[in-house]
């Protein structure tokens, strides 16, 4: 470059030099001015933070973890019956007894003719082999624990219809006797689609779910045990849990959406609404979840689920139970009880009242169910998945403990009142198809006392 140049560009650079010292110095006048005149804008309030969805908790349950650290490793027991299918078990309220079906007989189908089976009640404690209690037909509903030391269980063993078969479409019979089957009697007919499902007022009636003529919810309807009087409780599918002071815990069906039509023009060109009936719930939809008062026939709704779920127990004044996961229908994975079955994975459901409920699933892979409430502990709960079952605790700050480790052979759980009993069937595999099926394997019946 030429001295001319070079010379020309040092003037320009410096020119330009001073210009933009100007600019910057007047730029910063009028910023000086204008915070002078007009005083700096408060900075936006930070959003509160969202609420919870469930009651505030305790961030820990030091005395559950403790109790758990301390609790000596029982070993499960398994209780001594005869080789076959057990069917429909469970645990007396106490953790004594272990009550379950077996099939007697079998009529298989012919000429157009359905198949029957038949069935017998029987029990087996710890300290005895297992009796029979009663022969019950054609029914296999489980027992109803009194707490008198007496059960309710349901017969079906005459053919009322003249169909020359005793099944399913024959009225049933309400039977009543002490927990070794002894003092058997009647109680009452029940109508064709009634249900027993819990015991009520002390002991001293029975709930009867009765299927409606115009809705299929029908009534929960009372059944006196000394009078076998009947009185009309509330309009309901089933009950789902007995509450403190008589109340109830029903669960209603809950009529699906009904489907969107397309919008209709009429000659002008305005819309003309479809008047749209509102669909009746059928067997098919999903139930509600209301308290019912019996003081004053107060019905209050609790949960209404968008997806399959079931209340079991309740504690510290919340509800426990499991509702499907969104990725519902997934068997899991190298269990071979699920292959068959195609059980959809389930997590814990808690809610505290109708404003406030939530999920928990510790872990994606595994699927939950709720087996009851251990008082001043929390809820006990069996984690299952592809490699077997552990028996776990999840207490009052919803934290989990884990209790006890089980099989792949283990299903079927159940728990005792007081949650600190657990019982259970562990399957063979009697046909060597691969499959672990307990309505037509072998199984035994196990226990286990949490102490």
């Amino acid at each position: 470059m030429s001295r001319w140049r070079r010379f020309v560009a040092s003037i320009l650079s410096a020119d330009a030099r001073v210009l933009l010292a100007c600019v910057l110095a007047s730029c910063g006048a009028v910023a000086a001015l204008a915070q002078d005149e007009f005083p700096p804008e408060p900075e936006p309030e930070q959003p509160a933070e969202p609420k919870g969805s469930l009651q505030p908790r305790p961030d820990a349950d030091s005395q559950t973890a403790t109790w758990v650290k301390a609790l000596v490793g029982a070993r499960p027991r398994s209780l001594s019956v005869a080789d076959g299918v057990l069917l429909r078990h469970c645990l007396t309220p106490e953790g004594d007894r272990f009550y379950y079906y077996r099939e007697t007989a079998r009529v298989e189908a012919k000429d157009d003719r359905p198949g029957t089976a038949s069935y017998a009640l029987y029990c087996v404690g710890s300290d005895k082999s297992e009796s029979r209690i009663a022969d019950t037909g054609a029914a296999a509903l489980p027992p109803i624990f009194l707490g008198d030391g007496r059960i309710l269980f349901v017969s079906r063993r005459h053919d009322l219809n003249d169909d020359d078969l005793v099944d399913e479409l024959d009225d049933a019979v309400l039977m009543v006797s002490n927990r070794d089957g002894g003092n058997l009697r009647s109680v009452a007919n029940l109508g064709t689609g009634e249900v027993p499902v819990a015991v009520w007022r002390d002991g001293r009636e029975v709930l009867i779910a009765t299927p409606g003529e115009d809705d299929v919810s029908g009534w929960i309807v009372s059944l006196n045990l000394v009078t076998a009087k009947r009185e009309k409780v509330v309009q309901a599918f089933n009950v789902a849990l007995v509450l403190a002071d008589d109340r109830l815990l029903i669960e209603r069906m809950q009529a699906s959406e009904p489907p969107k039509k397309p919008m209709r023009w009429d000659r002008r060109g305005s819309a003309a609404p479809e008047e749209v009936e509102a669909p009746k719930p059928s067997l098919l939809d999903r139930v509600e979840y209301l308290v019912f008062e019996p003081r004053d026939g107060n019905v209050v709704s609790l949960f209404r689920p968008s997806r399959k779920s079931r209340i079991v127990t309740t504690g510290d004044n919340s509800y426990f139970g499991v509702q499907e996961r969104d990725a519902a229908q997934t068997a899991i994975r190298g269990s071979p009880y699920a292959q068959r079955q195609g059980a959809a994975s389930a997590e814990i459901l808690i809610i505290d009242d109708a404003e406030h409920r939530d999920t928990r699933s510790p872990a994606a892979r595994y699927s939950y169910e709720v087996l009851g409430w251990i008082e001043g502990r929390g809820a006990l709960l069996v984690e299952r998945g592809n490699l077997g079952s552990r028996l776990m605790l999840m207490d009052r700050a919803l934290k989990f403990h884990r209790l006890a480790d089980f099989d792949l052979v283990a299903t079927g759980f159940c728990a005792s009142r007081d949650g600190l009993t657990v019982g259970w069937l562990e399957v063979e595999d009697t046909d060597k198809n691969g499959l672990l099926e307990p309505w037509t394997d072998k199984s035994r019946p196990n226990y286990l006392r949490i102490e």
